[in-house]
């Protein structure tokens, strides 16, 4: 998760999740034939028919061959894709009933589940897959997964060096072991087990956030490294960007330049998404409170405002940033724009209560 979280009236101005929205494309095929005598001429037109290649595809080899318990498991993770639950385990309990001595029916089971956010039934679902395969790796580490989000680490413990006895070349499940070892406080082994993952797979992005993370935590300069490696594999991903400014705008005491490269930073995510309000709140916050530029700090708030209008921190510091520079009028309207926003504002309320008094 790196430093994300939603970006709504509770935004936090340092943090943020940043969501991705895929737009799938389908053909649509649909005819309606104005001279049909049996279409009266008020009648809405026939609806269009979804055509999808991909599903036809399947479907014919159903068809040819209906005793194959993979066809419909290869339909029910297509059915998956798209969020057709109800289709995807009818299509899963149609495999099952072929024959229910597959360990991958329950891993595909188990999957559909977890889109769902049934944990309960996935690992009931991964439960059984290893009963049945008990080489399964992927069954062993999701269900694994499951295991450190219950905190069952013991269990999930086992379950990873039970994959990777199997194959030792394996690097979620490293991965899997760095999440462990860092939920239970040991951040050595975690950050070893991140770095295996690694070794194991140069490309493996989330390794290097986690690693980045917890080097972050201990203001270590690794970090950079690690968020900077993490920008090699996904450049266009805002969550290293973002991650790497944190750290050199948290940092910048130790060497001044890093505000620099922090606003470099910035930059870079908006030429990734021009909309990311929280760039320019970020650049605005350093000029305030490290730089005490606050011309410069307001200009920024209100760049940040443009962008997300109802961003009451922004209004709040862009109000501190007038406040300093003796506009008290300027100020004023910021903290009752920020207070109008979000009425429990306790900050802008003493910092309005302050003004007032001041006056």
């Amino acid at each position: 998760m790196g430093f994300f979280i939603l970006l709504l009236l509770t935004f936090d101005p340092m943090k943020y999740v940043y969501f991705f929205f895929v737009l799938t494309s389908a053909l649509f095929i649909g005819a309606c034939n104005e001279n049909n005598p049996q279409v009266a001429a008020n009648e809405p037109a026939a609806p269009q028919v979804k055509f999808d290649s991909t599903l036809s595809s399947i479907n014919a080899r159903i068809e040819a061959d209906p005793n194959n318990f993979k066809n419909y498991l290869e339909r029910a993770e297509y059915f998956s894709q798209i969020s057709n639950f109800v289709d995807a385990l009818r299509d899963v309990e149609r495999a099952m009933a072929i024959d229910s001595t597959q360990g991958e029916i329950f891993l595909k089971k188990g999957d559909i589940h977890s889109k769902m956010l049934d944990e309960k039934k996935a690992y009931k679902d991964y439960s059984q897959c290893i009963l049945l395969e008990p080489k399964n790796t992927d069954c062993l580490l999701k269900k694994a997964y499951l295991d450190i989000v219950l905190k069952n680490y013991p269990l999930a413990l086992s379950l990873i060096n039970d994959a990777l006895k199997i194959n030792e070349t394996l690097p979620y499940a490293y991965y899997l072991k760095g999440k462990l070892y860092k939920e239970t406080g040991d951040t050595t082994l975690a950050c070893s087990s991140y770095q295996t993952a690694i070794e194991v797979d140069p490309t493996y992005y989330e390794a290097y956030i986690e690693a980045g993370l917890l080097f972050h935590n201990r203001k270590h300069e690794l970090a950079k490294e690690y968020y900077r490696s993490a920008i090699e594999v996904r450049p266009t991903s805002i969550e290293p960007w973002y991650n790497l400014a944190m750290f050199l705008q948290e940092t910048g005491y130790k060497k001044n330049t890093n505000y620099k490269e922090a606003f470099a930073c910035y930059d870079s995510i908006l030429k990734i998404d021009p909309q990311f309000a929280a760039a320019p709140f970020n650049k605005g916050y350093i000029y305030l409170e490290y730089l005490q530029q606050y011309d410069s700090a307001a200009y920024y708030f209100s760049k940040s405002i443009d962008l997300f209008p109802k961003y009451y921190q922004a209004y709040y510091n862009r109000g501190l940033s007038n406040e300093s520079m003796n506009k008290r009028q300027e100020a004023e309207s910021d903290y009752r724009m920020a207070l109008n926003i979000k009425p429990d504002y306790t900050e802008a309320a003493r910092s309005l209560d302050r003004l007032l008094k001041g006056k």
